[in-house]
């Protein structure tokens, strides 16, 4: 953090050189007319918008998608699940909450760091420096974390480790995800979104093969140091030309300003308090994979039920990865919401396929179609929160809080199905659960993920 120029410190050398103006919080509704918007070219001093980017920037640009993605998938289906059987196999199950839960939390830092992201003053720029800063602290943590399980093994070290190693990568992501939004013109942002949804899906897909296939568990580490190393340094040289100071004087830090990083309502963030409600009750819905396991077993009778899934979701991933750019082309032609809309409607449909409890050859299509409305909602959404935007100098902010939203539906999803799922099913005198609790299970499914859509509608500046 300390790489990231406090700009409560700046503000009076800035001053005296006269060369900056005041900091004001500017709505992006007074900043441009759309047909400039649209074309790459508003003025330098009202907007950070690019002119038009090839494929090989923006692919660069938004590489750091695949390590987050490859160590965020594979942390918690892999890694965490198996350490904490060695450190914990009395209490595995209530200590892989606890480590989930410090996962969850650090991703809370997000709106704040984007806040002071936003007013950087460094001569590296707004973004970079706090890029640089979170992926040193992201490789600390991992190496304290392969030193804690390698000699001891030490739980108490490692999991502050993870906390440091997970709070880094949330760093790192809160300055990221600002990037499409500072430097992608609009005509391009549904590419932009669909080549980072692709990196996305890619990252976890190689991050499971590797651990699948290739890499001990132990090894998890050095695969996890080296993604970060090789996926920032390739984002900031990507993005090093098209990054420059801040040239308005940031005003001091209010306890306000602080709150207001958590704040969001229709009034003070307008279309995007909408998205941000669409991208709650997605992850809510989605929030179900965490009990396919138990579905597998318990109602299509896979014994082998751990290997079945991680092959599902490495095709769907796969297969979804290939329609990412496509489908961010055609929300830049025929709008977002439709597309949007459309995708809720089709996870639902695939959710009442797997309550009709299919063979197995029929759950692996399922899930195929899934990866492809997943993988086309990841485009679209991201791309609709870069478009409603409220406020162009607090990007960063904005966005950070729009990911807190996936950390309230992925934390409380689990926490209505579990209970929904143990209550519709319980069997006496049995293990699993019987296929009443997954009927009811998948309607919850069905039910967020029509919410989620149905509140496309209520998004009215943007198509």
């Amino acid at each position: 953090l300390s790489l990231g120029a406090h700009p409560w410190l700046l503000c009076d050398t800035a001053f005296m050189s006269g060369s900056m103006k005041e900091y004001r919080p500017v709505p992006s509704s007074d900043l441009e007319s759309k047909a400039a918007l649209e074309d790459g070219c508003v003025d330098e001093q009202t907007s950070l918008i690019a002119q038009p980017l090839s494929y090989l920037q923006i692919t660069g640009m938004n590489f750091f998608a695949f390590p987050y993605s490859l160590i965020l998938s594979t942390m918690g289906l892999v890694t965490l699940p198996l350490e904490v059987e060695m450190m914990y196999p009395e209490n595995k199950g209530l200590m892989l909450g606890v480590m989930l839960g410090v996962a969850g939390i650090s991703q809370l830092v997000c709106p704040l760091v984007g806040y002071f992201s936003d007013r950087c003053t460094s001569k590296m720029g707004r973004r970079i420096p706090y890029m640089l800063g979170g992926s040193i602290l992201v490789l600390i943590g991992d190496l304290i974390m392969m030193w804690a399980r390698n000699n001891g093994p030490n739980p108490g070290v490692y999991i502050s480790a993870l906390f440091m190693a997970l709070l880094g990568l949330n760093i790192t992501y809160s300055a990221f995800t600002a990037l499409n939004a500072d430097f992608v013109p609009k005509k391009q942002m549904g590419i932009a979104s669909g080549v980072m949804a692709i990196l996305q899906l890619t990252g976890s897909f190689t991050g499971f093969a590797l651990l699948t296939f290739v890499l001990r568990i132990q090894d998890a580490y050095l695969m996890y140091a080296v993604s970060i190393v090789v996926g920032v340094a390739v984002t900031i040289l990507s993005i090093v030309g098209l990054e420059s100071p801040l040239e308005i004087i940031p005003p001091p830090v209010t306890c306000r300003d602080i709150a207001l990083c958590y704040t969001i309502t229709p009034s003070s963030h307008g279309d995007f308090f909408w998205v941000f409600v669409i991208r709650l009750f997605y992850y809510l819905a989605v929030s179900i994979q965490a009990f396919l396991l138990y579905y597998l077993h318990d109602t299509i009778g896979v014994d082998n039920a751990k290997e079945t899934l991680v092959i599902m979701v490495m095709v769907s991933q796969l297969v979804g990865a290939c329609v990412s750019v496509p489908v961010g082309g055609l929300s830049d032609v025929f709008g977002r919401k439709n597309i949007l809309m459309y995708t809720c409607i089709f996870v639902a449909l695939v959710y009442t396929v797997f309550m009709t409890f299919p063979p197995l050859v029929i759950v692996y299509g399922a899930a195929i179609c899934y990866g492809v409305a997943n993988s086309a909602l990841m485009t679209v959404e991201y791309a609709l929160a870069c478009d409603t935007l409220p406020h162009k100098n607090q990007i960063a902010r904005d966005l950070g809080l729009w990911g807190v939203a996936a950390f309230l539906g992925g934390t409380f999803g689990p926490l209505i199905m579990g209970p929904v799922l143990h209550i519709a099913g319980y069997q006496e005198n049995s293990s699993e659960y019987s296929k009443t609790g997954y009927i009811a299970l998948f309607c919850c499914g069905t039910a967020f993920i029509l919410i989620s859509g149905s509140m496309v509608k209520l998004v009215r500046g943007s198509s």
